[in-house]
């Protein structure tokens, strides 16, 4: 599943802000780490950032 493909056209300026968000702090960052562990949330936006930075 995408989120270009099921939802909304994912720019890369959009993803990255994404992974910002993640990692950010607050909320959302703790939701992220109850779901996937403690970490998961820095670990999320780091791999969106390589991501990002592999397709440059």
């Amino acid at each position: 599943m995408s989120l270009t493909g099921h939802f909304y056209t994912c720019s890369d300026k959009i993803l990255c802000g994404l992974g910002r968000m993640y990692a950010g702090g607050g909320e959302l960052t703790e939701n992220i780490d109850d779901v996937g562990g403690a970490g998961t949330a820095e670990f999320a936006s780091k791999a969106i950032d390589i991501f990002y930075m592999s397709r440059k």
